[in-house]
C-alpha cells in the first residue's frame, strides 16, 4: 500500500523552472501555505521548464480559496513536473513517479 502515498515537495519562495520530478509522474495534489497578491502558479508537464506545457494555472481569486487546505489534483505527467512561482511563497505540491 506503500506505492498510494505521495511525497511531499515544498517550495518555499517564488521561483521558476523549480523541478519537482525528472521523469513521469503523478501530481496528487497542493497545498498553498498563504495568500499572496498578485501570485501565480504555473504546473507544467517538463523536465526542466515551467512554461513548457503548463497543465495547471493558479492566479487571483483560484489561489485565495485554496489556501490553507489540499487541493486534489491527480494527474499525470508524462515528462516530469516544472513549477513557475511568481510572487507566491509557501507550496507543497504531493506527488509520486508514475508506473512506467
Amino acid at each position: 500500500m506503500l506505492e498510494n502515498i505521495g511525497k511531499p515537495f515544498f517550495i518555499a519562495e517564488a521561483a521558476d523552472d523549480v523541478i519537482v520530478s525528472t521523469g513521469p509522474a503523478i501530481l496528487l495534489g497542493i497545498i498553498f501555505g498563504e495568500d499572496v497578491s498578485g501570485a501565480v502558479v504555473e504546473i507544467s508537464d517538463s523536465k526542466e521548464d515551467g512554461d513548457e506545457d503548463v497543465k495547471f494555472y493558479f492566479s487571483g481569486d483560484e489561489l485565495a480559496t485554496s489556501v490553507g487546505g489540499l487541493s486534489g489534483i491527480n494527474a499525470t505527467f508524462q515528462k516530469g513536473i516544472a513549477v513557475n512561482l511568481t510572487n507566491q511563497t509557501n507550496v507543497t505540491l504531493i506527488w509520486k513517479p508514475a508506473a512506467v
